[in-house]
């Protein structure tokens, strides 16, 4: 610190998100071993899913949410691949690489310890595409062919 400054600025946190829904992508998934104190072993399997966002001045976030593999249906791992919309078939395999790159929106809730404020992820969701289905081919063609019928233009009028 300089000897005669007269202001203090106190640092922003940049890795703190907007609470509320963001929009974000998914940047990376693996299967971890994590501490836990809620089983018997003392470790959890967890799908830790790495998320990217942008936030208010530009600035890449990445925020991990990382549920306990569990298959009941209750469990927040089920209704996280519900929200995404990959649940296997029963005895199908999911192939956790397919959800990297896609398009989620994450609700976050921004919370305080030892006075630093840090940012989790409470749901993920797929983002639905703002892009409408393409008409079919076949009615594709039949518009065209309303568009370029030439027996029923009157040149005579021109």
């Amino acid at each position: 610190m300089q000897k005669y400054q007269s202001k203090l600025v106190r640092p922003t946190n940049k890795y703190v998100l907007d609470e509320g829904a963001l929009k974000g992508k998914i940047f990376s998934v693996n299967v971890k071993e994590c501490p836990s104190m809620y089983h018997e072993s003392g470790k959890r399997d967890a799908l830790v899913i790495k998320i990217e966002f942008i936030n208010s001045n530009g600035d890449l976030v990445y925020v991990e949410y990382a549920p306990t593999i569990t298959w009941s249906e209750k469990g927040k791992f089920m209704k996280t691949l519900h929200d995404l919309d990959v649940v296997p078939a029963m005895g199908e395999e999911l192939d956790i690489n397919t959800l990297v790159g896609m398009r989620v929106t994450a609700t976050i809730e921004n919370v305080e310890r030892n006075n630093v404020v840090y940012s989790n992820i409470v749901r993920i969701q797929k983002r639905e595409t703002d892009i409408q289905a393409k008409v079919s081919n076949e009615e594709d063609s039949e518009m065209m062919n309303q568009l370029f019928d030439v027996d029923e233009i009157d040149f005579d009028g021109m």
